[in-house]
């Protein structure tokens, strides 16, 4: 019985992570504050370049369908950076 639940309990979570947003994030994502436009897009793009170095190394590369490799590394450069995600 308790592995009959365990199972479930596991299919549920990769259904759960498949619904998962499947977009990558972007500039649009994150709040520049008072950053001017131009250093902010700069930062941006060094961030977009982290992130896919990091995807193609570690995930499953452009074919990654939820994007969490390179979400997760355009998020914590981002961050290093000094921006806040939008809510």
């Amino acid at each position: 019985m308790l592995v009959l639940r365990l199972s479930l309990v596991t299919a549920a979570a990769v259904i759960a992570a498949a619904c998962a947003s499947t977009e990558a994030r972007t500039a649009d994502d994150y709040d520049p504050g008072g950053t001017p436009r131009a250093q902010f897009l700069n930062n941006v793009s060094i961030c977009e370049k982290q992130a896919e170095t990091d995807q193609k190394q570690l995930g499953l590369g452009p074919y990654d369908p939820r994007q969490g490799t390179y979400n997760r590394m355009f998020d914590a450069c981002m961050r290093a950076s000094g921006y806040a995600r939008k809510q």
